[in-house]
């Protein structure tokens, strides 16, 4: 009876194993409403044997977001004939040796392992994408106007430092910011004055944003702003605060956040619970060297 409980065993982790070589398997820490929706839904049967619709979006969620952005009617087909491939595949290895053999089995424990952390981490992280969670994150973004800063500014973009700080010495002799950018700057906001419109922070590379965030409106740069695109003089036009977007709209975002956050205190507190010995990449260098010189001399 025991033999043929570990047989079992065996057989039931082969086929999450092959599951996992065609990609059903994957880290998601949340599943599309849609299958839990229409999971009863059979999409095909295999010898009697039925498969489902959420097995289908499982699989079609580990696709890249380029062909997750196609219609569904694009590649719907080919994900059935692929789960039915795998169905077909599993059949056949259960009927051979293959799940007995030490190294076979060695990689399915690993894969089973894979599973069941990918579930608990699931379930866990669920728990915390409550409701009561997301009003609480999106009243803190609410609350956090710095992070919906924006600036309105122009700029003159010049190719080297001389024609830049030549450019500021006009301007604090009473030049017109606007024309002088039309008139010397190199970027593609020179014929429109300089003018950039408004942006938040992140838009611009690092130099120019801390620049331009730290003038007051109305103000330009006292020296020139080195970045790869050449030397800038920055004018600050308007400052405001962007207004929030609705509850519903952040609500994906809010959820990914609060997901990501869990998962990364779930983990800390397993990490804190356990020894934890890591070899240095060094040191395994030296062992597989070690190990292939060995093996080079006994074949000698």
């Amino acid at each position: 009876m025991a033999q043929m409980q570990i047989k079992l065993n065996h057989r039931f982790i082969f086929m999450i194993v092959l599951l996992l070589i065609v990609g059903v398997y994957g880290v998601n820490l949340t599943k599309p409403a849609l299958a839990q929706k229409y999971q009863q839904i059979v999409v095909a049967t295999v010898d009697g044997a039925e498969i489902q619709l959420d097995e289908i979006l499982d699989l079609i969620e580990q696709l890249p977001p380029e062909y997750q952005n196609e219609p569904l009617t694009n590649y719907y087909d080919q994900m059935v004939d692929r789960v039915i491939n795998v169905r077909l595949a599993a059949k056949a290895a259960e009927k051979s040796a293959l799940s007995d053999d030490p190294e076979v089995i060695e990689d399915m424990r690993v894969a089973a392992q894979k599973v069941l952390a990918d579930y608990w981490l699931r379930s866990e992280i669920a728990k915390s994408v409550t409701k009561e969670a997301i009003d609480k994150a999106y009243d803190a973004y609410v609350s956090d106007t710095a992070s919906r800063e924006e600036v309105k500014a122009s700029h003159i973009l010049v190719a080297d430092e001389q024609t830049a700080i030549s450019a500021i010495q006009k301007l604090e002799e009473g030049a017109d910011f606007a024309e002088l950018a039309r008139e010397i700057s190199t970027g593609p906001s020179g014929p429109n004055g300089g003018d950039l419109g408004y942006f938040g922070r992140g838009a611009m590379v690092p130099v120019f944003e801390q620049a331009a965030f730290a003038l007051d409106v109305g103000s330009f740069t006292s020296a020139p702003v080195q970045s790869q695109f050449g030397w800038h003089v920055i004018k600050l036009l308007d400052k405001r605060i962007a207004e929030a977007p609705s509850i519903e709209e952040m609500s994906p975002q809010l959820e990914l956040n609060i997901s990501n956050l869990s998962f990364a205190r779930l983990v800390e507190t397993l990490r804190a619970d356990a020894k934890i010995q890591k070899k240095p990449l060094s040191d395994i260098e030296a062992e597989w060297q070690q190990s292939q010189e060995s093996l080079e001399s006994s074949t000698q």
